[in-house]
This record gives C-alpha cells, structure tokens and sequence, in this order.
C-alpha cells in the first residue's frame, strides 16, 4: 500500500481535505482508501484498490502537469468591475516581455490592454519539469461593466483565456419591496397548506393566499420548501431537497381551477370536477400525508385532457404558442427536459440503466413520445405563469430554497454528466443529532469542471429561482467553500471535504441577486449551520449574505450573566427552528428526542445527554426572557404558550434583517415535517396542517401572534 503522506498530498493537488474538525472539536482523518477512491472520482489515473506508491506518485506529477499546463486560471473575478491582476503560468524564458490582454464584454464590445510580464511579480517558482514553468502576477487595471465577459491573453508563444466574473463584492442589502428595514413572513411547506379549492396537495393558489394574508399584516416574506420538479411516478422521491432538476417546478402544485386551457375544455373541466371530489380535504378530517402519486395522476389527466382538445383552447392569434416559444427561448433546455421526463415514464428506470443511445440523448419516437414531451413543456409555462401571478400585487414576496444538488437519476446530472461526480454522494459529518453522519445520496459538482463550463448550469438555477423571488436562500452555503463527499456505498461517518471556488461562487450569487427583477434586486440569506469554519461565515459577511440565526441552537448555558441567549447580530435571518428540527412544542416537551430514540437515531445513553442539555437549554431560555422583561416568574408564566409568546417577541425584536416564524409553530404544532437521518422510518416532506388556510386566516393564535410580531418589528431593536 501507498505511503500516507504520498496519499494526502495526492489528495491536496485535487482539493481534497485529509482530515476536518468536528462540532465537538475533534480531529477526523480520513483513511487512504476513502482519499484514494475519492481522488479516483475527481479523474486521478489511480486504481482506487491496490494502488502502489509508484502509482500515487505518477498520479501526483500527472496532476501538477495538468495545473501548470494552463496559462491562465480558467475563472477571474473582477470585484464591482475591477480587474488588477492576473496570475499567468508560463516558461521562464517568458517571463519578461508583454502580455496583451483583450476583454470581449457580454454585448461584444472589445477592450484591448497590454502590461509588462516581470519577474520581480514572480509569486513562486515551484513548476514542473524543473520549475520551467513560474507563475507572474500581471500589473494591469481594467474596470469592466458588470457581468460576464471573455479575457483573451497572449505572452511569449503561448495564450489562454478565462471567463471573468465582474460583479458587485456584495449581495443587494435592500428589502425585497426596496422600503422596509425590518423584514418579517411566515415559513410553511407548500405541500402542506390546503383549502377548499385545493386538491390533496398544497397548490400555487393557496400560495399566493398565504401570501396576501402575511402583506395585509404588515409581513414582507413567505418561505416555502423547495417548490422544484421532484419524481412522483415509478421512480418516486417527494424530497424536495433531492429534485429532479432545479431548473424547472413541480407540476403537482399547479391550480387546476386557474388554468385557462382547463375552463375551456368540456373534457377537461368534467375530469377536474370528479378529481376535485376524490381529492378535495374536507374540514375535521385530520391533517393526513399528501398522496404525491395519486394527486400527481389525477391532475395528469385534466391537464392532459385540456391539451387534447386542442393546442391553443380559447387563445386566438397563437399567444399560448408564442408564450411557450418564449420561454423555451429564455430556457434553452426545456426542449431536453421534456424529452426526459417521457423517457422516464417510458423506461420506468433510472437513466444509468437505460440503453447507450438514450444515455445519450438519442431517443426512438417511441421512448420519448410527442404528446409526454408536449405536456411537460406545457405544465412548465403554467408554473411559471401561476408563480409570477401568487406573488403580484400581494404585499408579499417569496424567500425561495436552492437546494444543494439534484436527484442521482434526475434531469440534471443526465444533462450535465460531465459536470457530477457519479461516484460520488454528499452529505454531512457526524454531530449530536446524527451520530452516524449522513448520506444524501445526491452526486457533487466536479470542482474543475463546473469552473471550466463557466458556471453555467449554477447560475441558470440561480435565475431559475430569483425570477419569482425576493429573496434566496442557498442551503448547505458551506458548500460553495467545499462539500462532504463520500464514496458511494460508504459509511456517511467516513467522508471527507472537496474543495470549490468560493470566491467565484460568490461573485455569481452577488451578480445574479443585483441584477434580479430588473436590478431591483434580491436578498441573499445562507444556510450556516452544523460544522461550518468561521471562515465560512466571515466570507459571508464580507458579501452581504445574511446568516441563519435559529433560537434553538443559541440557548447558553453559562455566560457573564448567567444562563440565557445569544444576541441576534444585524446581518442575520432570524428564527427558532428549521425544517430539519422539531417545532417548538416538541423541543420545549422534548419529544423530539423521545421519537429519535425510538427511530433508533440515538442510544439511550445518548438520549439521556441530550435530555440533560435540553433541560439546562430550557432553563437558560427562561432565564434570558425574565431578564428582557417578556416573561414572569414561576406558574402560568412558564407555560409552553407563554414561552413560546416571549421567545418570539424577543426575536422580533431583535436587530435581524428578517425574522421568521413556522406557520404551525404558532398553533402548537408538536409533529416534525422532517426527520433528517430517516428515510421510511418517519413520512418525511408528507404531512399535512393541521388546519386549513380557511380556518388559519381566522385563529386568535395566529393572526394576534403576527400582529405581535408586526408590532416588535417596528417598535425598535432590544439588545
């Protein structure tokens, strides 16, 4: 076997980290076999069983040749336009002379620039095949418009070029709105709301119901799990968190009722009655799960009636036609997205086990058919015309979720199969919460290629999202600096961190929030929580992008005070819980982890701690509310809705730039929607509320409880 230190330093050249600290503060080092398999998948020329030394070592002089080969990074960012430097790798004998620059911007406008390659810039002369390559920092000042543009670069014999990234160094700091300060909405699953209209599932116009109820308020914010294309047929996976592409919506949550081509079909409409009384929730029935499969059907059909009785029901002069052009025009692979989509249904089986051809893209008539293709183009412009209308006119905007991948068998890693790691899955380390780690089960994004594709498929998903929202939150933000990644079949607990290009990511999301509605621009908030560096945070900072402040991770249990809170910092959007926590009647009850030791997630030893540090945690939330004066001592001032009461104005109050609460936090809701580390164990992304929207737009707990929270926003910030 390879000499370890042979081994890490492979690893190193390919950006993967040979060991990390955990939440508690202790060293993990990975094993050789995990650097050598994942080093493997990154392209290394190395077996991943058996691999000598002689192996590693060429692997690592294959690896150097590959990075100084290139004379140019294949990414620059020009931080608000400003390019000073460019770092070049060339052979010595072309290290002084000229380089000459030329930038072609994105309307084809060309700036042409030369400056003098010195040695005096040299910043290191570590090349390879005895250092005949060095690397020179290049003194030239371009302030370029923002967006991006082509550099072109020639010195000596030899030219490369880059893609560069001009864009603001930080995110838009404005309320989506552009004039409240304090912001503050509602977070619920979509999935979960209901209404009279509404069939079985959550839909776009329950959405925009939500939406106006939080405006007339005073609220500025709805947040809402991913709303993307998830698989509801054979190859069912209702995650919203593992989609089938983030580039395109669930059709699921479509409004059949708003659909144009709907009314205007005799067919159509006689369908949506029948399915509207299978599938309609009638009041005092429980909450229930969501029947993804049979909702997804039911609606199939009506839609696929209303297409049957012709092309363009009820649109004289061809606009549905035009409007759909449109948007294949604005998303250039709606086409392939169709087409897969019924190549799935056709096929029933992940996209790895269909025949070469359609691997490839290369369907029979047969294994795509025009009508499935049809409909999912189709179902595509409806969702975006029925998003665009849930948010206009209501006061209110949408804080949308950009997952961190995509389903292993979705659209996405098939388009882009260059671009994922397929040997590959992420997920995160070990913590107190999941002892074992986890395993998410999507492929990561190849750092080098990813950067060498220019961003392109990341910043389409960007813009899928910020098109309809007024802020974006962008999960697992950790990794945009690097990804826990874990050779498939792996125990989660033994994965190690790969490296990206945070700063180039950043400039895309910085970018891409300024020039959102016209360049009104959106909020950036990024989920930091778990092992996250304070690196990781700092760099949020220094970008504008707002940090995740949760309630239940800030409770402490000693300070200079005592027991209490951690303060609120001002760049942060503020809450008590998360999707992937209990609700606050569970944390307060405990039982939360009274299921998670009957799921089997932890030990009795275990649950015992946890339970030690969730009565101290109580404590230390009580203690921190008497001292702000939101809550008495002792009885009836101690109860779960006084708590609660206390705990969400002191947050409201807070100096966060928003503040959010769980929808069902405010009736008492105790069940989770999620139990991260489950799989069948726990109906994950299923359940429904408790309550319909009818029903919630009239409770004295919700609506007093936001008024509250309204009135805390605007009278002031309390440390």
């Amino acid at each position: 076997m390879q000499a370890r230190a042979t081994v890490r330093e492979l690893a190193r050249l390919w950006g993967v980290q040979e060991s990390y600290r955990d939440t508690e503060g202790h060293l993990r080092k990975a094993s050789d076999e995990v650097l050598v398999a994942v080093t493997a998948a990154l392209g290394a020329p190395i077996a991943e069983a058996g691999a000598t030394s002689r192996e590693v070592e060429a692997a690592m002089s294959a690896r150097r040749r590959e990075i100084w080969r290139q004379m140019v990074d294949p990414v620059l960012v020009a931080h608000d336009g400003v390019l000073a430097s460019v770092s070049l790798r060339v052979p010595q004998r072309d290290a002084q002379g000229t380089a000459r620059f030329q930038v072609t911007g994105e309307d084809g406008a060309a700036i042409s620039v030369t400056g003098e390659v010195d040695v005096r810039h040299l910043t290191g002369m570590a090349g390879v095949d005895g250092a005949v390559q060095v690397q020179v920092q290049v003194p030239v000042r371009l302030r370029l418009p923002l967006g991006y543009h082509r550099l072109e670069v020639t010195a000596g014999g030899l030219s490369g070029s880059s893609l560069v990234i001009a864009a603001p160094s930080r995110a838009p700091t404005r309320a989506p709105d552009g004039t409240r300060e304090r912001l503050w909405g509602v977070f619920a699953p979509l999935y979960a709301l209901h209404s009279a209209h509404s069939l079985g599932i959550g839909d776009l116009g329950d959405l925009r119901e939500l939406l106006a109820f939080v405006g007339e308020l005073g609220g500025s914010l709805v947040a809402t799990l991913p709303l993307l294309a998830t698989f509801l047929d054979e190859l069912f996976e209702p995650s919203p968190y593992s989609p089938v592409s983030r580039m395109f919506w669930n059709e699921a949550y479509l409004d059949l009722g708003a659909v144009p081509e709907v009314a205007a079909s005799p067919a159509a409409s006689a369908l949506l009655a029948g399915t509207a009384e299978s599938l309609r929730i009638e009041p005092g029935t429980g909450p229930g799960l969501v029947d993804y499969r049979g909702v997804a059907a039911a609606k199939r059909r009506v839609l696929e009636a209303a297409l049957r009785a012709g092309p363009e029901p009820g649109e004289p002069g061809g606009r549905r036609r035009e409007a759909l052009e449109a948007l294949a025009a604005a998303k250039p692979q709606l086409d392939d997205y169709a087409a897969f989509r019924a190549a799935s249904e056709y096929f029933q089986v992940p996209w790895t086990r269909w025949p070469l051809e359609a691997q490839a893209g290369r369907f029979r008539p047969a294994e795509a058919p025009p009508e499935a293709r049809a409909y999912h183009r189709f179902v595509q412009l409806l969702a975006e015309e029925q998003i665009r209308g849930a948010v206009a006119g209501t006061g209110a905007s949408l804080l949308f979720d950009l997952p961190l991948g995509g389903h292993p068998a979705g659209f996405d890693v098939w388009a882009h199969q260059d671009l994922f790691l397929l040997g590959l899955t992420t997920g995160a380390p070990p913590d107190s919460l999941n002892p074992g780690g986890q395993d998410w089960g999507n492929p990561p994004l190849h750092p080098d290629r990813v950067r060498s594709s220019g961003y392109a498929y990341p910043i389409a998903c960007i813009r899928h999202l910020l098109a309809h929202s007024g802020a974006l939150r962008i999960d697992h933000v950790m990794g945009l600096h690097r990804a826990y990644v874990l050779p498939r079949r792996g125990p989660a607990a033994e994965g190690v961190y790969l490296r990206y290009h945070p700063e180039e990511a950043y400039a895309v999301l910085c970018l891409e929030a300024h020039r959102a509605h016209g360049g009104a621009g959106a909020l950036l908030v990024g989920e930091d929580l778990g092992t996250v560096p304070d690196y990781v945070r700092r760099a949020m900072a220094s970008r504008g992008i707002l940090r995740c402040y949760v309630g239940q991770f800030a409770t402490e249990t000693e300070g200079l005070t005592g027991p209490g809170l951690r303060p609120v910092p001002p760049d942060t959007f503020a809450t008590l819980n998360t999707h992937d926590v209990a609700p606050f009647a569970a944390w307060w009850r405990a039982e939360d982890l009274d299921r998670g030791l009957s799921l089997g997630l932890f030990t009795a030893e275990q649950a015992a701690a946890l339970g030690a540090e969730r009565s101290e945690a109580r404590q230390a939330l009580v203690a921190a509310l008497r001292r702000a004066g939101l809550l008495g001592g002792g009885g009836e001032a101690e109860s779960e809705g006084a708590v609660f009461d206390a705990w969400l104005t002191w947050l409201a109050r807070s100096p966060a730039r928003a503040v959010s609460v769980a929808l069902e936090d405010l009736w008492g809701e105790s069940a989770p929607q999620n139990i991260p580390g489950t799989t069948t164990q726990y109906p994950n992304w299923r359940r429904r509320a408790a309550y319909s929207l009818e029903s919630i737009r009239c409770m004295p707990a919700v609506v007093g409880r936001l008024q509250t929270m309204d009135r805390a926003r605007q009278d002031g910030v309390t440390p």
